[in-house]
C-alpha cells in the first residue's frame, strides 16, 4: 500500500503550490485550505529534558546552555547513562578527596590495626547498551547522586571574547540602523524637523554651530547623543605555517590500533574538547527537547497545540489533514502501454469520524468550467512541467460518492453500508466496505519519451463543523455547521514505465 510503504507516490498540493503526501499536510479549519510546514508558524510552549522531564523556562534553558544537569548521554553510542550505586571503604574515597586531613591518618591506622573498615555508597555512570561506564576513563565515583560536574572547556576565555566582541559590533550596528531610520523620517516630515530643532535648540545656542556646519559642509552631531567606541577587535587566531610530517611508523600493525581512535561523529559530540582517543570521551548532558505548537500564517489561528506538561502525548488541537481529508491510494495498475489505455483502481479512504459527500474531477472537467481561476492555472502548471498522462474516469457514471465514517462497525452502520452500495455508480466503484471504496480509472499516456507515469485528479468534498478540541462530540440536539466545497490537487505517481503490473487485490477479483 502506498500509504504504509510509499507515501511519496500520492501527493496533495498546498495552497503555497508545493506537493507534500497527506501524512505531512495540515489542515486548517477557519482558511479550509491544505497547510505545509512553509505556511505555518512554529511556536515553543515548553522545555524540558527527555530522560527526567525536567520543565524549565526559557530564561533558564538558555542559562544552563540548553543542557541537562542531572542526565547523561553516552558519548560511545548516544543511549542515556544510568546511574549505578556501588559500596567501597571509605579509607579509598579519603585517599582521593583529602590531602593532608587528620581524620585520614586516623582511618589508616585504624585500617592497620585490624578493625573492620567502614563501607560508604558511591555513584558511577553506565551504559546499559555498549557497556560503557565511566570507569573507562578513569573517573572518580561520586558521593552522592547527581554530583557530576560538567567538562571544563580550554577554549572558554576565547569564546568569551569573541561573544562581547561580536556583541558590540550588533550593538553597533543597531544604533546605525536607528539613526538612519531617524533621519528618513525628518526629510519625510519637514515638521518634526522644526520640533526636534527647538526642542534641542530653545534658546538658539546651536544656531553658529548650525551656520558652521554648513559652511564647512559637515554634519552636526547632537551634543546629548554619545556614540560608543569602536569595538576594539579580539585577538587574531594563531595560523600554522608548517604542519609536522607524519611518522612512518605511525599505520605499523604493532602500533596503531582503529579501536582506540574516537569517530568523526564521537569529536564532532564534544566540540570543546574534540577527544582522539576513547579514553579521553566525557559523559554528554543531555539536550533539552520541546513541544511546539503551529500557528497557520494566514489566519494566525492554530493548527496544531499538544498538552504542556511533557508527560502528557495528547493534544489539544490536533487537525492533521489526515484526519480531515480523504486519502487516496493506489491499488492496482498494469504493465502500461504507451498507445492503448491503461486501466488502474484507485481506493479512498476516509479517516475521518464524519460522513463526507465526495465529487472526483478529472483535470479536463476542472478546466473546462473555468470557475476558478486560480486553480486552473495551477493544473495548467502542472500539466506543462509534470504530468506525463491523463487520468479521466467512466463516462456517463455518477461522481458523487458517499464516504462513511471511519468508526468501529456494528449493525446499523451494516444497514447505512448497504444502502450506499445500492446507490452507487457500478462503472465507477468496483468495492465498498464502510470508510473505503476502490474506483476505476483510465490512463492514456501524453508524452511517448516519458520514463515516469504521473497522473492527476481532483476530489472535492463539503467541510462540516469541526469541535473545538479534537475528539469531543457535537452536542446533542445541535446540527453541524456545514462550510463550503473545497477542491484538492491531487499527483499521482504511478512509477516506472518499464514497472511490472502491480497485483489485482483478492477483494477485486
Amino acid at each position: 500500500m502506498t500509504s504504509l510503504i510509499n507515501v511519496q507516490r500520492v501527493k496533495y498540493q498546498c495552497t503555497c503550490g508545493t506537493l507534500k503526501s497527506l501524512c505531512y499536510l495540515y489542515f486548517c479549519r477557519h482558511c479550509l485550505k491544505l497547510k505545509c510546514k512553509d505556511c505555518v508558524i512554529f511556536e515553543v510552549d515548553c522545555r524540558f529534558c527527555p530522560a527526567c522531564y525536567e520543565q524549565v523556562q526559557p530564561h533558564e534553558a538558555v542559562t544552563r546552555k540548553n543542557r541537562c544537569q542531572n542526565c547523561f548521554s553516552c558519548p560511545s553510542c548516544h543511549h542515556t547513562l544510568v546511574t549505578r550505586a556501588t559500596n567501597t571503604s571509605v579509607t579509598s574515597i579519603l585517599n582521593t578527596t583529602t590531602d593532608g586531613d587528620p581524620d585520614e591518618s586516623l582511618s589508616q591506622s585504624t585500617t592497620a590495626s585490624g578493625l573492620q573498615t567502614p563501607s560508604k555508597k558511591v555513584y558511577y555512570l553506565a551504559c546499559s547498551v555498549c557497556r560503557w561506564s565511566t570507569r573507562d576513563i578513569r573517573l572518580a565515583d561520586q558521593p552522592v547522586l547527581n554530583g557530576w560536574k560538567a567538562q571544563e572547556n580550554p577554549h572558554e576565555n576565547r569564546f568569551n571574547e569573541l561573544l562581547q566582541h561580536y556583541k558590540q559590533i550588533a550593538t553597533k550596528e543597531k544604533q546605525e540602523r536607528d539613526r538612519k531610520r531617524y533621519s528618513t523620517v525628518k526629510l519625510r516630515n519637514p515638521m518634526l524637523v522644526a520640533t526636534s530643532r527647538s526642542s534641542t535648540d530653545k534658546y538658539g545656542l546651536l544656531a553658529p554651530l548650525t551656520r558652521r556646519g554648513i559652511r564647512t559642509g559637515g554634519m552636526l552631531k547632537t551634543p546629548s547623543v554619545s556614540e560608543p567606541p569602536l569595538p576594539t577587535g579580539p585577538r587574531g587566531a594563531e595560523t600554522l605555517k608548517e604542519i609536522a610530517a607524519l611518522d612512518e611508523n605511525f599505520f605499523a600493525e604493532k602500533t596503531f590500533e582503529f579501536e582506540k581512535f574516537t569517530t568523526i561523529e564521537q569529536r564532532l559530540n564534544s566540540v570543546e574538547s574534540q577527544p582522539v582517543t576513547i579514553d579521553q570521551l566525557y559523559p554528554l548532558a543531555k539536550h533539552f527537547t520541546s513541544k511546539q505548537s503551529k500557528r497557520c500564517k494566514e489566519c494566525d489561528h492554530n493548527v496544531l497545540k499538544p498538552e504542556p506538561s511533557p508527560k502528557l502525548t495528547k493534544f489539544k488541537l490536533h487537525q492533521m489533514a489526515l484526519l480531515y481529508i480523504p486519502e487516496i491510494r493506489i491499488w492496482h495498475h498494469p504493465d502500461w502501454s504507451l498507445n492503448e489505455t491503461n486501466s488502474a483502481i484507485l481506493s479512498i479512504v476516509n479517516q475521518s469520524d464524519e460522513q463526507i459527500d465526495l465529487k472526483i474531477f478529472s483535470l479536463e472537467e476542472i478546466l473546462s468550467e473555468k470557475a476558478d481561476e486560480n486553480f486552473c492555472q495551477r493544473i495548467e502548471k502542472m500539466q506543462n512541467e509534470l504530468l506525463t498522462s491523463e487520468l479521466t474516469f467512466p463516462l456517463n457514471s455518477e461522481r458523487k460518492v458517499q464516504l462513511h465514517p471511519r468508526l468501529e462497525s456494528n449493525e446499523v452502520d451494516s444497514k447505512l453500508d448497504e444502502e450506499f452500495r445500492q446507490n452507487d455508480s457500478k462503472e465507477l466503484i468496483l468495492y465498498r466496505k464502510f470508510a473505503k471504496i476502490a474506483v476505476r480509472c483510465s490512463i492514456r499516456m501524453t508524452k511517448s519519451d516519458a520514463k515516469r507515469v504521473f497522473s492527476a485528479m481532483v476530489i472535492e468534498h463539503r467541510v462540516k463543523g469541526f469541535p473545538q478540541t479534537v475528539g469531543t462530540s457535537t452536542p446533542a440536539g445541535s446540527t453541524p455547521t456545514i462550510g463550503e466545497q473545497i477542491r484538492h490537487l491531487i499527483l499521482i505517481d504511478f512509477g516506472s514505465i518499464d514497472e511490472p503490473a502491480l497485483p489485482l487485490h483478492s477483494l477485486l477479483k
